[in-house]
Parts: structure tokens; C-alpha cells; sequence
């Protein structure tokens, strides 16, 4: 007999959480089929939770999720609720859609994919459409900073944009605009090397692991966020900040070669403000500032989920 082929409505990496739950939020890469919502840990996992969606509802609005962006929720027909988050408008409208026209049929089963070619949606996703977004065109240091964010992905700058209000909260504004410029800069003329080719992608996997480290370490004090202050919190801020001044000497190393020394000085500069111990406890002693630190840690976890390809 025949294999039957599942077809994959939309797939891709969201965060997810019960309604039990709400202080767990966890990246979850989600596969939704016809009748079905399958949640893995990774692309390329085999063990999965399933929502049926033949008798559940969608609400497009949670008051569940409270402040938190772009997120919808999912009650079975068990009355358990469930919730999930995009990253994006973009991506939470894309998500929303397809939920709606899978809801109400019967489950068609487990999704059909390949594991050893799974589709992946997100960084290596940003990358292909920031190289496109550039290419043929010069990144210099005179592209004001509205063209420059043209060029960045919406996902990237949401992702600076989260940056640049914790910096404005615990610094000032004058501030806050200088490394947001110098963010974009040094992201535009990176992913034109990239787009040129002068620079593999494999060439940034010693500056992404070290990235990887430091975020992991910054979500690990998220995790007490409310609870202990930066006090209480030295030894993990501190090997987050030595993760990011391993990943500014690699940066530096890799872009020496293509880049002038005033804008590896920019580099310097930028990687000691937001990768300093100083930085790191001003944030978490700021008892207002939890909304926006939890935006930008969600963020960086979607990096940290997603393997780059070397």
C-alpha cells in the first residue's frame, strides 16, 4: 500500500506555552497540518506534542498573553488553552491564517518531513532576505539610519528596536541613537561582505557561538528576573559578559581585513557598552523594565534555537 503524504500547511519556530503555565515560555518549532498542530523542540525532532484543531478554538487576541506581541491562543476541546507567539506581524498574520482554514477539519495525522532536510524559518530565513535586500547595493557609513533600516529584515529590527528602549530606559536617548546606528552599520556592511562573497557564512561561526553563549547566559538570569536582583545574579551577568567580549575579539578578527579602523573602533565601542557588567546591572536592577527585557530575551532565544549553517 501506498505511503499517504501529509502535507504541511505552514511550519516554522514560535513561542509556546499552556495557559497552566504562563511563566514558561518556550521556542517550539511547530508544524500545522490539515485538523492538527504538531510542536516539536527542533526542526528535526520526532517526538511531538499534538493539538487537534477539529473541535478547538482560535482566539486571535488572548488577554492571556497579556503585553506580549503578536500571540494567539488555541483552546481544545478540553477546554485546555494554549498559546503561542510570532516573532513578527509579518509571521503572527501568516500563522493566524493558515490556523484558521486548518481549524475545524478532521486531523489528517502526523506531518510528512524529511528530518535530515528539514525546512528551517527564521535566521537562516533573515539572512537570504537581508543579502537580497542589499545586494548590488553600496553599504557605506553615509546611509542615514532610516535607509539603513530599510535594509534589515522586520525581524532584526524588532530586535534592535527592544535594544535600543532598554538602553534609552537605563542610559538616555543620545545613547540609545548611537548604538542603534552603529548596530545597523555594522549589520548592512557584514551582510554585503556576505552578498560579495569576500565573507562565507562559515566564516562567523566562532563570532555565533560565542553570541550563542552569551545569550544563553542572559536568559538564565531572565529566568530569575522579579526574584533576585544583578546582585544576586554576578556570576551568570559576568560570564555573559565575557561570552561577548570573546564574540567582539572574533568580530574584530573576521572583519579586520574588510573593515576601515574607525569602524572597528564602532565595533569596540559597541560590544563594550551592551556586553558590559555595568550594562547588564542596570538592566536587571530596573523594576519597571520586565516587559521590555522579556521581549528582547524571546528574541534572542529564537537565535539560539536555530543552528546556522556553516
Amino acid at each position: 500500500m501506498e505511503a499517504i503524504t501529509i502535507e504541511i500547511n505552514q511550519e516554522g519556530i514560535l513561542d509556546f506555552v499552556k495557559k497552566s503555565s504562563l511563566s514558561k515560555w518556550k521556542n517550539r518549532y511547530v508544524r500545522l497540518v490539515d485538523g492538527g498542530i504538531y510542536i516539536y523542540k527542533t526542526d528535526k525532532d520526532e517526538d511531538f506534542k499534538c493539538i487537534d484543531l477539529e473541535f478547538s478554538v482560535l482566539d486571535s487576541n488572548p488577554k492571556e498573553a497579556g503585553n506580549r506581541p503578536n500571540s494567539f491562543l488555541i483552546r481544545d476541546s478540553h477546554n485546555k488553552a494554549f498559546l503561542f507567539s510570532a516573532n513578527t506581524s509579518q509571521e503572527y498574520n501568516k500563522w493566524l491564517e493558515n490556523v484558521k482554514r486548518s481549524t475545524g477539519k478532521k486531523n489528517s495525522g502526523c506531518p510528512t518531513f524529511d528530518s535530515a532536510v528539514a525546512k528551517r524559518e527564521g535566521r537562516n530565513d533573515i539572512m537570504f532576505r537581508a543579502k537580497k535586500n542589499i545586494s548590488g547595493k553600496i553599504a557605506s557609513s553615509g546611509v542615514g539610519k532610516s535607509g539603513l533600516k530599510k535594509l534589515i529584515p522586520e525581524e532584526g529590527r524588532e530586535l534592535i528596536g527592544s535594544v535600543k528602549k532598554i538602553i534609552k530606559r537605563v542610559s538616555n536617548e543620545e545613547k540609545a541613537n548611537e548604538m542603534e546606528k552603529n548596530i545597523l552599520k555594522i549589520l548592512i556592511k557584514v551582510f554585503f561582505y556576505i552578498d560579495s562573497k569576500a565573507i562565507q557564512i562559515g566564516d562567523l561561526a566562532k563570532v555565533d557561538r560565542a553570541l550563542r553563549d552569551g545569550f544563553n547566559h542572559l536568559d538564565r538570569a531572565f529566568r530569575y528576573y522579579g526574584v533576585k536582583k544583578a546582585a544576586d545574579l554576578v556570576v551568570i551577568l559576568e560570564k555573559a559578559s565575557t561570552a561577548l567580549k570573546e564574540a567582539e575579539q572574533e568580530t574584530v578578527t573576521l572583519l579586520t581585513p574588510f573593515f576601515r579602523p574607525h569602524n572597528i573602533q564602532l565595533i569596540r565601542n559597541t560590544f563594550a557598552f551592551l556586553g558590559s557588567l555595568d550594562f547588564f546591572t542596570k538592566v536587571w536592577d530596573d523594576l519597571e523594565i520586565e516587559d521590555d527585557l522579556f521581549l528582547l530575551i524571546s528574541a534572542l532565544n529564537k537565535y539560539t534555537q536555530i543552528e546556522l549553517i556553516y
